[in-house]
């Protein structure tokens, strides 16, 4: 057996025809053993490991079967059984014969009708053959010196060991065969018409004229040959061109004749050796039909000191590269010349381009990406890591499949979902609690989430949306937390890089991280609507602690991050979440307050005096956790509850004189508010710049203050004449002084109405006004 990612399975398909796989993946709350059966063709085939049986012969799989043989495909074993029954569908346009010869004398195999031909004929990538073709019969007969290629309906099936010695192994059948011209006839180079090309063209088309058979030329020995190739590959390097083998062999005339395959291989390992950055694979430019490279290339790569076995999509990718160099090494003065000397040069090019050099397409014709159905699923999921870890670096950008393709070379879009949503999911795997979810970054290309990304979050662990907007916020809360992982991995590297050593390079850094204020930005809006998610979730599931800490941390980036122009987009969010948590908060406090009160009322009047005190001080402190005023029965619920104490109080008290009455100290003067203001001042800078509020006892007992007790009235003119001066683009630094309990000092709306400052009337909207200025005031003296 075999990990789900091994190489070796390849060599044991080769060897047994089929492979055994195994991996471990989680479902729900378990953990499951699934069992992969690895076919031709490298598909594997997925199921449980209930669904299998164990044999001495060892573990059998939906997908095989035993015989006294042993173990072997199902597929195989079936056609082993039934050899003339299997057929297989072809598409259209991807058979062509030539050289048809009419069987007059052969009827059609049963369950087709029309005329019987033997020709030659060349699937795609793939060498040409013999084998019967049945047309239908109104088609008109082939002709034997054209090609023609084979559509509606095509179907190939084994003629079995029952047909005759002299028929061919296959039978094609069709319901068309369409004539391709001289052009398109190059392409199929393994088919020789009867008759040369020239002859069927026409007179119009120019034949090559052949050496004269009396005077032959001696023959060349390999540097000359060599040299000639070499030449003839950089000219048709200058025109992005390719050329076939054959066409060469012809140019070098009968001297090079006859060259055998090792030979060949021989001649152009010395021509492109040493391998070298500097150097053009000129052998890049042979083809053999087809856009891909030509057979014996990777055996040229071999002896150039490659890696042998390299499979063909390797061989692809590498055959690319070295095309590409090629291009540029031998051809980039030419593709830097003006428009009037390209066209000046044209004829001559062209006159001078050997017969069977194909013209090549721009080159990102060139860079098609490859399909990664058969290719290894730790390469695709190394690849994607490695690209979505780069974007995450420079910004976390959305990307698509298609943008994803482009960048590593892989023709993701010919994967299903399940298989994409697989790659993403391993991409982060194992992915913990406070881990980045690179996957999130990958988007349709609408710009909306996958349509599985719930899945991949379900496989994570991580909460599983419902609804597909809340699936929106769960990619962008996701998205966010890289955004800011990477910011602050960032801060670092940037206070490093201003060393006194490289002040030349400051202006230079700071230019460049200027756009970084719109990442940051992008990034707490991110956040931000990532957070409102998470309060809606805390929301349905009641849970008001979590939300009211939700709710705090996006006021914080709400007051830190945003502009005052996104401020304003986000407000209403904000202010429906404080909304909630005070309205939940108020029917708590109303829950236990109003039993209390009412237990208070009914209480008898011979109860003691420190209960009931204690009792009226937790009713008074639950009137302060609640927003707003109170409501009516409350409230004359709790004045009884004053009184009652008071009365109880005054009939217990022993009759003593008063003591006598001491006058009041002297309020201060205008002068003396005025200092106590600049002291005040002072001391709620500091308290801006740590990110906190104060109350007045703690002002009072700063070192160094010295402030004396205020009444009330005086308490509220010394923050007025503190906020004075303060920009009316600011909020107001008295805003930061708050009751014992941390809440909105009462005398905050005081201090806003003096100095002409706008506030709601309601209660609930001038806290959430208050909140939001605390958290302003905290971005705005963070750096001051």
């Amino acid at each position: 057996m075999f990990g789900p990612d091994s190489m070796l399975a390849y060599d044991r398909v080769e060897t047994h025809g089929y492979a055994i796989r195994v991996e471990c993946r989680t479902v729900g709350a378990t953990r499951e053993v699934r069992i992969g059966t690895q076919l031709p063709g490298n598909t594997i085939e997925w199921t449980t490991l209930s669904e299998c049986l164990m044999t001495r012969a060892g573990i059998v799989t939906p997908s095989l079967v035993y015989t006294p043989q042993g173990i072997v495909p199902r597929r195989s074993a079936e056609a082993a059984v039934t050899p003339a029954e299997v057929s297989f569908r072809l598409a259209d346009d991807t058979v062509a014969f030539t050289g048809a010869a009419p069987r007059n004398e052969v009827p059609p195999p049963a369950g087709t009708k029309g005329r019987v031909y033997d020709a030659d004929i060349q699937p795609v990538g793939s060498a040409a053959l013999r084998a019967r073709i049945v047309l239908p019969s109104i088609t008109p007969a082939p002709n034997p010196s054209r090609v023609y290629v084979l559509g509606g309906g095509v179907t190939l099936t084994p003629l079995g060991a029952d047909a005759q010695d002299e028929a061919p192994a296959w039978l094609l059948s069709a319901g068309r065969a369409r004539r391709l011209n001289a052009q398109e006839a190059a392409a199929w180079s393994g088919l020789k018409p009867a008759l040369p090309e020239s002859a069927v063209s026409g007179p119009t088309q120019t034949a090559q004229p052949a050496p004269a058979p009396d005077a032959p030329r001696p023959h060349l020995s390999d540097p000359e040959i060599v040299a000639s190739l070499r030449q003839s590959l950089e000219r048709t390097a200058r025109s992005h061109g390719r050329v076939t083998w054959s066409t060469l062999v012809r140019a070098m005339g009968d001297g090079a004749e006859p060259i055998t395959p090792e030979r060949r291989l021989k001649l152009l390992v010395a021509m492109d050796f040493p391998r070298a950055q500097d150097r053009p694979m000129l052998s890049a430019l042979l083809t053999t039909g087809g856009d891909g490279p030509a057979s014996f290339f990777a055996d040229v790569l071999t002896e150039l000191g490659g890696a042998p076995g390299l499979s063909s999509q390797e061989a692809h990718r590498i055959h690319l590269q070295e095309l590409e160099r090629a291009y540029r090494l031998c051809g980039g003065r030419a593709a830097e010349a003006s428009p009037r000397r390209e066209v000046a040069e044209t004829p001559s090019t062209s006159a001078r381009q050997p017969q069977g050099v194909q013209k090549a397409q721009k080159y990102p014709a060139v860079r098609e990406p490859i399909s990664p159905a058969g290719l290894p699923t730790l390469q695709l999921v190394l690849a994607l890591r490695e690209h979505l870890r780069a974007r995450a670096k420079n910004g976390a950008a959305d990307v698509t499949w298609r943008e994803l393709s482009e960048a590593t070379g892989f023709a993701f879009r010919l994967l299903s979902d399940e298989r994409c949503a697989g790659l993403l999911f391993r991409v982060d795997e194992p992915l913990h609690d406070r881990g980045l979810m690179y996957a999130a970054l990958v988007v349709a290309d609408d710009g909306k989430p996958l349509p599985y990304f719930a899945t991949i979050l379900q496989r994570h662990g991580r909460p599983v949306p419902g609804l597909l907007s809340e699936v929106h916020w769960a990619r962008q809360l996701e998205v966010g937390r890289i955004r800011d992982a990477y910011t602050e991995a960032q801060r670092p590297q940037k206070a490093a890089g201003a060393a006194p050593a490289e002040a030349a390079a400051i202006p230079v850094a700071q230019s460049d991280s200027a756009p970084q204020v719109d990442v940051s930005e992008a990034a707490a809006i991110g956040t931000l609507t990532g957070l409102r998610w998470r309060f809606d979730r805390a929301r349905q599931a009641g849970d008001l602690a979590e939300a009211k800490r939700v709710w705090q941390t996006a006021g914080r980036l709400y007051g830190t991050k945003l502009t005052p122009e996104t401020q304003a987009e986000h407000r209403n969010d904000l202010l429906a979440m404080g909304e909630w948590v005070r309205d939940r908060e108020n029917e708590n406090v109303l829950a236990e307050l109003r039993p209390l009160l009412e237990s208070l009322v009914r209480r008898d009047r011979a109860a003691a005096d420190n209960t009931l005190r204690d009792s009226l001080n937790r009713a008074k402190e639950l009137k302060r956790k609640y927003h707003g005023k109170l409501p009516e029965d409350l409230q004359t619920a709790l004045g009884a509850c004053g009184e009652l104490r008071d009365e109880l109080t005054a009939s217990r008290s022993e009759a003593t004189p008063p003591a006598p009455e001491t006058d009041r100290e002297s309020r201060p003067s205008r002068e003396k508010l005025s200092e106590l203001a600049a002291v005040v001042r002072a001391a709620l800078e500091d308290v801006a710049q740590g990110g906190t509020t104060t109350t007045w006892s703690a002002i009072r007992h700063r070192p160094g203050a010295d402030l004396p007790h205020l009444h009330p009235d005086d308490q509220g003119e010394v923050l007025v004449l503190v906020d004075v001066d303060t920009p009316m683009s600011e909020p107001l630094l008295s805003a930061l002084v708050t009751t014992n309990n941390g809440e909105m000092h009462p005398l905050y709306r005081h201090v806003a109405y003096s100095l002409g400052r706008a506030l709601p009337v309601r209660q609930d909207e001038l806290h959430a006004q208050w909140q939001l200025d605390v958290l302003r005031l905290y971005g705005l003296w963070k750096h001051r």
